[in-house]
């Protein structure tokens, strides 16, 4: 039965609570690992993944619980996987020894324990891979999911305020005051000193927290809406956004779910700083992005006409599943 983490926000870290810039590659690998088998174990789930996979399995405890050291919040697998390359092997001992009260169930995780070379290759290996095989292929309908998530939690914040943007967060995340309470398989209070980042998972089945590093914020994982993650991840037709405003400017108007500037949608879109400006102009123009300034960055965000108009469009893609 889940009972809550209890994170005491300062008052100094609340100023710096904010949403993440999208999903988070190692927590989605997670998420397919426990819906293929990994809680509770699953033997031939194991016996029918790719080898390098199979280790990953090792690594949840009866609970369903990881040593914190394996959950990575960077965005990109690359930075996650030099992260972990980086983790000190007496952190690893701890936290191993912790999870499986003194007793990892597999010889490699021992091995880790230990600091061995190759442990720590069979753990980085078997990221990589997961991400690879579980991960990527959908990473792009994965990506737009928690966009698109973000953009609707982004307008509540805009319109409504902090408070109300995590009352609309699924029913596992509760907020009173400064504190905010997570349903987790874990019973502890976790101080926040340095902020609070809220991020969407497609993949994850419930709510996770991540505890932050000396001068990081705290994460908190949520469940992406259900009917965003079922549309995105189950497109099997062609993309309707596109062929109504052309692929360019739908990428612009996606990129646009969260607040960036024009350099950061042109880099989000994959096209040139000015035609980013071009279709970001024609985007205001038709009332589906809102330009703002914040001190001297000027920001573009999608508008509640955009975001109708991003959902009505994956809406046959829902009736055909």
């Amino acid at each position: 039965m889940d009972v809550l983490i209890r994170l005491h926000v300062s008052s100094e870290a609340f100023q710096a609570v904010r949403f993440s810039d999208g999903p988070l590659p190692v927590v989605e690998l997670i998420g397919a690992l426990m819906r293929a088998g990994a809680v509770p174990r699953s033997p031939g789930m194991r016996r029918y993944a790719p080898e390098a996979i199979r280790p990953l399995f090792d690594l949840f405890t009866p609970k369903g619980e990881l040593p914190d050291f394996v959950i990575s919040r960077r965005t990109e697998i690359s930075a996650a996987l030099e992260e972990l390359a980086m983790v000190p092997a007496a952190r690893m001992r701890s936290e191993l020894f912790t999870a499986f009260q003194g007793r990892p169930p597999a010889a490699w995780l021992h091995g880790l324990a230990a600091g061995e070379r190759s442990a720590r290759a069979i753990l980085l290996r078997g990221i990589e891979a997961g991400y690879r095989a579980m991960v990527e292929p959908s990473w792009a309908e994965i990506s737009s999911a928690a966009h698109t998530d973000l953009a609707h939690r982004g307008r509540i914040l805009l319109r409504e305020g902090l408070a109300r943007a995590i009352a609309s967060l699924p029913s596992t995340v509760g907020h009173r005051g400064q504190t905010v309470d997570v349903d987790n398989a874990a019973d502890r209070g976790v101080p926040v000193d340095h902020g609070l980042v809220f991020a969407p998972s497609c993949l994850l089945p419930g709510t996770l927290v991540i505890t932050a590093g000396p001068g990081e914020p705290v994460t908190v994982v949520y469940p992406a809406a259900t009917t965003v993650v079922k549309a995105r991840l189950g497109r099997q037709t062609s993309d309707s956004l596109s062929a109504l405003l052309g692929s360019r400017r739908a990428a612009v108007l996606r990129a646009a779910a969260v607040p960036r500037g024009t350099t950061e949608l042109a880099a989000q879109a994959g096209i040139s700083l000015s035609s980013a400006s071009e279709h970001a102009s024609a985007l205001r123009n038709a009332g589906l992005i809102m330009t703002t300034r914040a001190g001297r960055k000027v920001l573009h965000t999608a508008t509640e006409l955009a975001d109708s108009l991003m959902a009505a469009c994956e809406l046959p893609l829902v009736a055909a599943r």
